[in-house]
């Protein structure tokens, strides 16, 4: 990662996360004091934000160390990690919240009687909490394009949820004032279904992460085509290609003229090696194999 990019992406994580400990203190706050189970779930909901962004401080650390001899590799996958534990946070989030709205909806109706309307100040509350998060979301989704960090577009997913969250929460309180409190304990089950979808989502790309899958189909075919272009390649006799985070790496194994000299052999071999690596900017390495091809063989 491009030190400038690791910059960009520390800078957002430091907005977004100051921006999320005002939003769950003013949620949580005015949620509980003005009676509104939809603020108090979006509060848990950015409470949760919070300590997803002081994780992707820490594995943006971890994740940009230089190779070293008990990972050769790189420290990439650590985002991986992180990225599959933000599933994981989401998912226990959403659970909460969706168990606490329901239990609040069974009261409701059991004591119908004693039930409070949500105070006012909490729809400005929530229409405050939508134009911060609306902007987190422009600073997110701008970062992510430059820098191409699968955690930041992660959490960029999550801000955009949680605009939907927020708003949902927003129209709640609105109709709650109107005598239908029960759509507050309805907004916050919705936003637990907001959250859950996210966890979802996330979890599969996370695995995709962490178990090298490989590139689709047609990419694939892109690195073959130009590989077989190469002056000297009579054969493709395989080809694996496997995702590293973001980046990719290329085994391949060639088939030269069996009469090459091992230099001429090794020129094609690194022909093929600077040609995929400069064409895909993507591929952090191509290992290139010589095979002799069996027509070329005496």
């Amino acid at each position: 990662m491009k030190p400038t990019y690791k910059k960009q992406i520390l800078k957002a994580i430091q907005i977004g996360l100051a921006a999320n400990i005002v939003l769950a203190l003013l949620k949580l706050t005015f949620g509980y004091i003005g009676n509104a189970q939809a603020l108090i779930s979006d509060g848990l909901n950015s409470s949760s934000d919070v300590l997803i962004s002081l994780m992707m401080l820490l594995a943006l650390r971890i994740s940009t160390k230089k190779p070293d001899y008990d990972h050769p590799y790189g420290h990439e996958k650590f985002e991986g990690l992180a990225y599959f534990l933000l599933g994981v946070i989401f998912s226990v989030t959403a659970g909460w919240i969706f168990i606490s709205g329901i239990v609040s909806m069974i009261e409701f109706f059991m004591n119908q009687e004693e039930a409070i309307t949500p105070n006012i100040y909490t729809v400005w509350i929530a229409l405050v909490s939508l134009f911060i998060k609306l902007g987190i979301v422009v600073l997110y989704t701008k970062t992510g394009k430059k820098t191409n960090s699968p955690t930041i577009k992660a959490d960029t997913k999550n801000h955009k949820l949680d605009v939907y969250a927020t708003l949902s929460s927003l129209i709640g309180l609105l109709i709650a004032q109107f005598g239908l409190i029960y759509f507050d304990y309805i907004a916050s089950m919705i936003i637990a279904g907001f959250i859950f979808k996210l966890a979802i989502q996330i979890l599969k790309e996370s695995i995709s992460y962490l178990t090298d899958q490989a590139p689709k189909e047609e990419d694939v075919k892109k690195v073959y085509d130009e590989i077989f272009n190469v002056n000297g390649v009579l054969s493709i006799d395989d080809l694996k290609v496997r995702n590293h985070m973001t980046q990719q790496y290329v085994d391949v194994e060639i088939g030269v003229l069996s009469s090459l000299t091992l230099k001429e052999a090794h020129n094609i071999a690194e022909k093929v090696h600077h040609h995929v690596e400069d064409l895909f900017p993507e591929v952090i390495h191509c290992m290139v194999h010589v095979n002799p091809h069996k027509k070329g063989q005496s």
